[in-house]
């Protein structure tokens, strides 16, 4: 378990919206320790700048369901004209956005790839439990090989996990996670969801570790991506 710096704001699913991101950042105090809930890539024009960003500032970041679906299709689309639906489906899956943005920059996919294998399950600090998907019900199991793979994808409503659930009401933790995109923040007595659907036209959404203070920005509009819609059946 981690200890709480000074100043650590958790980041909702940025979705390739680079310059929101940087919007959001010079709104944050500029010692500012950064923690990403997953989904920096795919729909929006710029994810190698989100991860490259990330990387560059050796911030923290959870694997989202996105970065394991880029990492398993991408260099099969690239190099090999092995297509999948999150290859050729620019709407819900928004692969072919992130093969272009690749596209003759081998040696960053390279970097970037290697990076993603690195990614952690969950990030555990002091009280809070960050994950990607709702993780809150997963928490007592949240090493086991079954439960890092619901981590990705589990949802705080209409779950097809829920039968899976374990009982939450004794852990005395808080569950911050993104995947669950809404027009604002959800907040239960022990979660908070931040995924406010920046990629859909809504807002990136920062929350403070400690204070639980919420900073937003709205996305900015040249990329704003036409067309692109939630799939809640991920």
């Amino acid at each position: 378990m981690g200890k709480m710096k000074k100043n650590t704001y958790v980041i909702g699913d940025v979705h390739g919206c680079y310059n929101t991101l940087l919007k959001l950042v010079s709104k944050l105090p500029i010692d500012s320790d950064l923690i990403f809930v997953g989904d920096l890539c795919d729909k929006g024009m710029y994810s190698k700048e989100v991860i490259e960003f990330v990387i560059n500032n050796n911030y923290r970041c959870i694997k989202g369901n996105h970065e394991h679906y880029m990492f398993l299709n991408i260099e099969n689309a690239l190099y090999r004209n092995i297509q999948s639906k999150w290859s050729t489906d620019s709407i819900r899956y928004g692969g072919p956005q992130t093969i272009s943005n690749y596209k003759n920059d081998d040696k960053l996919l390279k970097k970037h790839l290697n990076w993603i294998t690195k990614l952690p399950s969950y990030i555990l600090i002091d009280k809070y439990f960050i994950t990607h998907g709702y993780g809150l019900p997963y928490y007592q199991r949240r090493n086991e090989c079954k439960s890092k793979k619901i981590l990705l994808t589990n949802r705080l409503v209409n779950s097809k996990y829920e039968d899976d659930w374990e009982d939450v009401s004794e852990n005395n933790i808080i569950n911050i996670f993104g995947h669950c995109a809404s027009d604002e923040v959800l907040i239960g007595k022990d979660y908070y969801g931040i995924d406010t659907g920046c990629i859909y036209g809504k807002k990136l959404t920062a929350i403070e570790l400690g204070s639980m203070k919420i900073i937003q920005v709205n996305i900015e509009d040249a990329e704003i991506c036409d067309g692109i819609i939630q799939d809640k059946s991920k």
